[in-house]
C-alpha cells in the first residue's frame, strides 16, 4: 500500500538533518516454508529509549505456484507508536541470505503517521530449492549477460526462473535476512492556498445555463447597451459585437478586418433577408431556433452554413427531417447535397426511396433530374438496389 500523500494543496517540508537514526537486522528462519496464504511475521524496533518513534518490519508471505516451491515475500515498514505527528522517513534496505549474498538493495523515502498501513519496499520471489525451476545457462565467455546486476547470483546458482517470472532467488538454509538502516526527520505540512468552504449548490448546472440564456435573450430583445446595427433591407437589428464575434467566425472576421462599416457601428447584410437574419441572431443569444415555415427554415439552414454556425445548421437539419414529404423531399435532398450534409442527405434519400412512386410524379423530381443529375442518379441506384423486406424473406 502506498504511503499517505498530501493533497494537491499541501507540501511536506522536512528537517535538513535526521532526528533519529538506527539499524535493524532481522533473521527470518524457514522463510520458504510458510504454506498458509497471507501469513505475516513482524519484528518491532525503536529508534530511542522512550519507544517513540517505534516501527515494525513486516514480512508477508504468499504461495505463488501450486506445482513448485516458490513463495512471494513482501517486506515493508510500519509505524506503530502512538505519536500524533507525521514523520518523514528514509529507509536503506537490503535482502540477504545467511552467507551474506545481497539479493536486493533499495533506498526509499516516505512520510508516515501513527496507525498507518505498512510501506512496502520489496516484493520478491524465493525458493529453498532449485528443483523444477529453470536455471541460467552456463557461461561461455564475457558477454553483456555476465555484467548484469544478478551476475554474482547466477554464478552461485542463486537465481532461477519459472514461467513468466525471470527472477526467483534461491535461499540456502531457508534463512532470509532483512537489513534496514532507517532515518527519521521532523516534518510539517504547509498549505499552499486557502481552502474555500464547501457551499451546497442550490441550482443544477442546467438551470444556471438556462438562466444565462434568458438574461442574454432579454438583453437582445430589449436592445440593452447594443453597439452594432445589422441592416437588412430597410430594417435594423440592434446587437452586441461581443456576442456576434463569439458565436460566428464570419462575424468575427468582419470585426477583425476593421471594415469601415463595423467601425461606424453598422453592417449591411445583403445575402439574408430580415426575417431569417432575425432568427439567426436570436439563436446566437438564446441557442433556440424560432418556429418557422418550411421555406424559411431552408433559408435559415443556408444562412447558418454561410455564417459558420454549425450548431444552428445541425438544429435546422434535424427540424427539416420532420418536414419531409412528397412535396418537400427533393428540395431537402438538393439542399443537403449542396451543403455536404451527409446526415440530411441520407434522411432525404431514404424518404424518397420509400415513397419513390409518389415523388417521381412531382415537378420537383423532374427539376432535380435536369439540374442535379448526380444526386438524382444516386437516388435511382438506391431505389433499384432496394429489396423490400417481405420480398427478401421469400428469396
Amino acid at each position: 500500500m502506498e504511503p499517505k500523500q498530501p493533497n494537491k494543496n499541501e507540501v511536506i517540508m522536512r528537517t535538513q538533518n535526521p532526528v533519529h537514526e538506527g539499524d535493524v537486522k532481522w533473521f527470518i528462519d524457514n522463510a520458504c516454508k510458510f504454506s498458509r496464504r497471507d501469513a505475516c511475521k513482524f519484528s518491532n524496533f525503536s529508534l530511542q529509549t522512550d519507544c517513540q518513534p517505534e516501527f515494525q518490519v513486516v514480512a508477508k508471505f504468499n504461495e505463488r505456484y501450486p506445482d513448485v516451491p516458490v513463495i512471494n515475500v513482501n517486506i515493508g515498514i510500519q509505524r506503530i507508536d502512538s505519536g500524533d505527528k507525521s514523520l518523514y522517513v528514509t529507509a536503506d534496505a537490503q535482502l540477504m541470505n545467511s552467507d551474506g549474498d545481497v539479493y536486493c538493495h533499495k533506498e526509499q523515502s516516505f512520510s508516515c503517521h501513527s496507525g498507518g498501513a505498512p510501506f512496502y519496499i520489496f516484493s520478491e520471489m524465493f525458493s529453498e530449492s532449485a528443483d523444477k525451476l529453470t536455471m541460467p545457462k552456463p557461461k561461455t565467455g564475457i558477454s553483456s549477460d555476465d555484467i548484469d546486476e544478478l551476475f554474482h547470483l547466477r554464478v552461485k546458482n542463486l537465481v532461477a526462473a519459472h514461467g513468466g517470472v525471470g527472477r526467483i532467488f534461491i535461499l540456502p538454509n531457508d534463512k532470509l535476512i532483512v537489513k534496514v538502516h532507517i532515518k527519521t526527520y521532523g516534518c510539517c505540512i504547509l498549505t499552499s492556498k486557502v481552502e474555500l468552504p464547501l457551499v451546497p449548490e442550490r441550482q443544477s448546472p442546467k438551470s444556471h445555463v438556462d438562466q444565462l440564456l434568458i438574461d442574454f435573450k432579454n438583453a437582445f430583445e430589449h436592445e440593452e447597451l447594443t453597439d452594432i446595427n445589422l441592416v437588412a433591407g430597410d430594417k435594423i437589428i440592434k446587437a452586441h459585437r461581443f456576442v456576434l464575434r463569439t458565436r460566428s467566425p464570419v462575424f468575427k472576421q468582419m470585426f477583425e478586418h476593421n471594415l469601415a462599416e463595423t467601425t461606424e457601428g453598422t453592417i449591411q447584410i445583403d445575402d439574408v433577408n430580415y426575417a431569417i437574419l432575425q432568427a439567426l441572431v436570436s439563436y446566437l443569444y438564446s441557442a433556440t431556433v424560432l418556429k418557422l415555415p418550411f421555406d424559411d427554415l431552408c433559408d435559415l439552414y443556408e444562412a447558418a452554413d454561410k455564417y459558420q454556425i454549425s450548431s444552428l445548421q445541425k438544429e435546422c437539419a434535424e427540424m427539416l427531417t420532420c418536414f419531409l414529404s412528397v412535396d418537400t423531399a427533393c428540395r431537402v435532398l438538393v439542399l443537403a447535397d449542396m451543403h455536404n450534409d451527409s446526415f440530411l442527405r441520407q434522411e432525404a434519400v431514404d424518404y424518397i426511396r420509400r415513397n419513390f412512386a409518389k415523388v417521381k410524379a412531382t415537378e420537383d423530381w423532374e427539376l432535380t433530374i435536369r439540374s442535379h443529375q448526380k444526386v438524382a442518379t444516386d437516388v435511382l441506384e438506391k431505389v433499384c438496389n432496394f429489396i423490400p423486406e417481405k420480398k427478401a424473406n421469400n428469396l
